[in-house]
């Protein structure tokens, strides 16, 4: 009954974690788009299409478009069964039915993250039998960044989904050669990359277990049609995915071109001075991602895969190596890049976890249980702390709330950078994608008198000739300048420190029940989206 009951429970917990919190940053008649950034320009880029009347072009494509196809459709059914009842002309005039299109998007990638869980299952089943696809299935259950972004109306949840897909029949090459292998393998690669185009990567899997399962001779192997029409799948599912790549060629070469130069240039101040971007991303995204615990199981599982070698081994590692390598060398090292690896981590994790348990010697199987609980204990609490934080009301609304009931109307403002959305909003287009309009917005509020530099960032002189009553501070703003220690951040400090006093301090951290999660380092750039904090600065008297 027991090993029956796993797999359900272990789902439920997946559905339990991905729910809970998933309201976190929802337009409201304060802030008109949602605290995350991304959302915004995948939901905007999603209402430009219509499937139904043959629009495909989203005019946007710095991520695939089969996610944001899916986006539209459930807006379109929502509005065809009057689930969401959208305004024709100002959609914000009704935000709580803009609010919807939102949980639409976020509902489709929880059924994404879901199922991602699911075919971990399968996958580590397939690869090293159904213990090891239990212990994968409850690891990617679990695991902090994929709980958190399983909920975002963004590509990475999606992307994985189909990543996994790949694998799982890549493995299935392994034992079969069937045609039909092939072929899904193929297609649901090109699908990831129709979600985003680095998931692509994942064909070089089905490709490793094409050349060293096929029983043909090694130099026959690379001219086997098998092979090829897989990778004609592969393309057509990418097509299929983002047929702008033909429809608007000239804009999707152009937004290609600009994710390529911008992950070789970085992301502004977010990245600089990081070091090596391999090191980055184990100290930075994977264990943040992870947790301590399952970090250090999947390393233990990759060099136990590259010690026994084994072809579902290659198969798996042939696409984790090269992917990781992709975003190692990049500039930009958001900790969602490491989203796609989390299967691979999990399965490769589990399979000497599995392994132990299976040994005819009981106290090592003991010994291991004992381990492996406190483990999926710890990632468990780790993630419930994330869900109470995204639960909880965020730091922006609560220092909003403060300035309507502190600070007196009419009252002199000033912001470091153009406000955007980590900043509290005083104004709801604050969310507004383009800095212009965000700066115009700020000049319309008429509760406060906002004082922003649309020419320099933390300008100390502008800050000392304005003399504004109040400063606020967000995290995003000044966390990256004072690490490298940038000399605008410390000249404006320096004012701050002299002319004004720390009036108002809005944060919020992971912790259930107040007790704070263990082993864990600062959140990564986009695990901090929730609740960042918010400094306030108020004049010093006399």
């Amino acid at each position: 009954m027991g090993r029956k009951c796993a797999l359900p429970a272990i789902i439920l917990l997946a559905i339990g974690l991905r729910v809970w919190g998933i309201g976190w940053g929802l337009p409201t008649a304060a802030h008109y788009f949602s605290y995350h950034p991304d959302e915004n320009i995948i939901l905007l880029s999603a209402m430009r299409i219509n499937l139904f009347a043959g629009q495909l072009d989203p005019n946007y494509y710095n991520y695939g478009s089969l996610f944001m196809f899916m986006v539209s459709i459930a807006a379109v059914l929502g509005s065809f069964f009057g689930l969401i009842r959208l305004p024709s002309e100002d959609v914000f005039s009704k935000i709580g039915e803009f609010a919807k299109l939102y949980m639409a998007g976020r509902m489709i990638a929880v059924v994404f993250g879901i199922l991602t869980v699911y075919l971990v299952y399968l996958l580590g089943k397939r690869a090293y039998g159904r213990k090891a696809g239990i212990i994968s299935a409850s690891f990617m259950a679990v695991m902090p960044i994929h709980v958190m972004h399983s909920r975002f109306v963004t590509v990475d949840a999606p992307a994985t989904f189909f990543i996994v897909l790949s694998l799982l029949l890549a493995i299935r090459i392994l034992d079969g050669n069937r045609l039909r292998d092939y072929l899904l393998s193929g297609l649901f690669a090109g699908l990831a990359a129709g979600t985003k185009y680095n998931a692509g990567l994942v064909i070089l899997s089905p490709i490793v277990a094409h050349l060293i399962s096929h029983k043909a001779r090694p130099i026959l192997r690379p001219v086997s049609p098998k092979l090829w029409v897989m990778l004609i799948l592969g393309a057509a599912g990418f097509l299929i995915g983002t047929p702008g790549a033909i429809l608007n060629y000239s804009r999707f070469s152009r937004d290609f071109a600009f994710e390529v130069l911008h992950i070789r240039t970085g992301h502004g101040l977010v990245f600089a001075h990081t070091g090596n971007g391999f090191v980055y991303h184990v100290t930075h995204s994977l264990w943040p991602g992870m947790g301590l615990p399952l970090l250090a199981l999947g390393g233990i599982g990759i060099l136990y895969a590259l010690y026994r070698r084994k072809p579902a081994d290659l198969t798996l590692m042939a696409f984790a190596v090269v992917y990781y390598v992709v975003i190692g060398i990049a500039h930009v090292r958001f900790a969602r890049y490491t989203i796609p690896l989390l299967p691979v981590m999990a399965v490769l994790g589990a399979r000497p976890v599995a392994d132990l348990l299976n040994t005819r010697i009981r106290a090592i199987r003991y010994a291991t249980a004992v381990i492996l609980i406190p483990i999926i204990a710890y990632t468990t609490f780790y993630s419930l702390a994330l869900d109470r934080v995204m639960a909880s009301p965020d730091t922006r609304d609560q220092a909003l709330r403060w300035i309507r009931g502190d600070i007196p109307a009419g009252s002199s403002i000033a912001f470091p950078t153009i406000p955007w959305f980590y900043t509290p909003p005083l104004d709801p287009y604050f969310g507004l994608p383009s800095p212009s309009e965000r700066f115009n917005q700020a000049s319309e509020v008429a509760d406060y008198s906002l004082v922003v530099n649309a020419d320099r960032e933390w300008d100390a002189d502008f800050l000392e000739r304005e003399s504004p009553s109040y400063v606020i501070l967000s995290e995003f703003e000044y966390v990256d300048r004072r690490r490298i220690k940038d000399r605008a951040y410390e000249s404006y400090s320096s004012v701050l420190g002299r002319d004004y006093r720390l009036v108002g301090r809005f944060s919020d951290s992971p912790n259930l029940f107040g007790l704070k999660v263990p082993f864990v380092p600062r959140l990564p750039h986009d695990m901090s989206y929730p609740s960042p904090t918010i400094l306030i600065y108020g004049q010093r008297d006399g």
